[in-house]
């Protein structure tokens, strides 16, 4: 039993069996209201923790997934094309959304850093929260900040950001799918592009932009912050 906790096979399994559960448990009405990845989150330290099985050897696995993350990025850029004509229409809109989206991110994390008193450690480590993992984790290093700190702030960007988004857009009077598309993947990136994808193809392709453009973005940003305050 202990070899198959402590191989590879045992977290990528324990990740995806717990994501296929709440996936398909979110397919009926009653239960619309589940966060596959929240979800999975709590039921995977749940099971770690009342079994006993140490973070490394679920990690063993885990970070077979990881190695997905890029290239998952980079596939978003299918829809995307297909919606060229879109982009190009509101091509304006679009970058200046995400260009002053990824901006007022990175002054929330400043405001609220001075606000609670927290040293430039946590500072650094919380600016990436509103990047994709893989940008964000190399934000993270670049920032010399605690990455495992820099993925929590990420996962929780998402998650509450793709819980609170339909709200937000109901109470705002938000209608146009690309507004909305591009909302989410400045914010609240890859949680936020499935989340757009229920909304509609257009929204999740303008998710899925936003995702890239306001990563690049925001290391612009920090590396201008870094210039200016050097």
């Amino acid at each position: 039993m202990s070899e198959l906790v402590f191989s590879p096979v045992f977290g990528f399994l324990l990740s995806l069996g717990c994501g296929s559960i709440f996936w398909w448990l979110r397919g009926f009405k009653s239960l619309s209201f589940i966060n596959p990845l929240l979800f999975s989150v709590v039921l995977i330290i749940t099971l770690l923790q009342s079994l006993h099985i140490p973070y490394e050897a679920y990690k063993k696995g885990a970070d077979i997934i990881h190695l997905f993350l890029g290239p998952i990025t980079v596939v978003l850029a299918l829809p995307l094309y297909e919606h060229k004509e879109e982009l190009l229409r509101h091509k304006v809109a679009i970058f200046s959304g995400t260009i002053l989206g990824s901006l007022s991110s990175l002054i929330s994390i400043f405001i609220l850093v001075r606000v609670f008193g927290l040293n430039e450690l946590f500072m650094h480590s919380l600016l990436p929260k509103s990047m994709t993992t893989p940008i964000g984790i190399s934000a993270s290093h670049m920032l010399e900040g605690i990455i495992g700190l820099s993925v929590l702030s990420i996962v929780i960007t998402g998650i509450f950001g793709s819980i609170i988004a339909p709200l937000v857009f109901k109470v705002l009077g938000i209608k146009s799918s690309i507004a909305k598309g591009v909302a989410l993947g400045t914010t609240s990136h890859a949680v936020g592009t499935a989340k757009a994808y229920e909304i509609d193809n257009v929204c999740g392709a303008m998710s899925g932009l936003s995702i890239g453009l306001s990563g690049l973005v925001s290391i612009l940003w920090i590396i201008l912050f870094q210039i200016i305050t050097t």
